[in-house]
């Protein structure tokens, strides 16, 4: 009886098989209408009662801002992205089909959630300094309390970014240390 020989070599024999993509982008070409969408918001802010989802503390606007006019080409811009994001995975073109604003004072977070439709995002208007990751929860959630498990992935916020994702991934903002608002406009993407 003969012993076989193995070369160990850990890296080509580790697949990773179950990866959630995330993308992001700068939407430069909007830098001087989120002004105007900051304004919009902080209007709606003083004539509208705040809708309580996944908020705890802080506004949240209703989720048809993709209807109003001011919004019109930043829905566009998303709808381009979304759109390219699909393709890769021979989907249809899709467009938002809910936008909300969220205004996020001092200490007020969003507890872990999930999102409808395909893809969701987010995206950042007004960042302070401290004002709370966006964090990606793992989605192998039977790999809880295991040695062999990869933590959750966290992202820092940036003006202009748009962070487009998978509508099932649970995710959640932690709480705004700054003493400034925290805003941005968040959306779902669908057929």
């Amino acid at each position: 009886m003969g012993f076989i020989q193995m070369r160990l070599v850990m890296n080509d024999n580790k697949f990773n098989v179950f990866n959630t993509p995330i993308w992001g982008f700068i939407l430069s070409d909007q830098k001087y209408q989120a002004k105007d969408y900051i304004d919009k918001l902080l209007d709606i802010e003083t004539t509208e009662k705040s809708v309580r989802k996944s908020n705890f503390g802080g506004y949240q606007t209703r989720d048809n801002l993709c209807e109003e006019p001011i919004f019109r080409e930043l829905c566009n811009s998303i709808n381009f992205l979304g759109t390219n994001i699909v393709k890769e995975f021979n989907g249809a073109p899709v467009s938002v089909k809910e936008m909300w604003g969220n205004i996020n004072y001092k200490y007020c977070s969003n507890g872990a959630h999930t999102h409808g439709l395909v893809l969701s995002g987010v995206f950042y208007l007004q960042i302070p300094k401290q004002c709370g990751n966006l964090v990606f929860c793992n989605p192998a959630v039977r790999s809880d309390g295991h040695l062999i498990r990869h933590s959750n992935y966290s992202v820092e916020p940036q003006e202009l970014a748009c962070i487009i994702f998978p509508s099932w991934l649970e995710h959640y903002v932690e709480p705004n240390l700054s003493d400034d608002k925290r805003i941005s406009l968040s959306f779902n993407i669908g057929y």
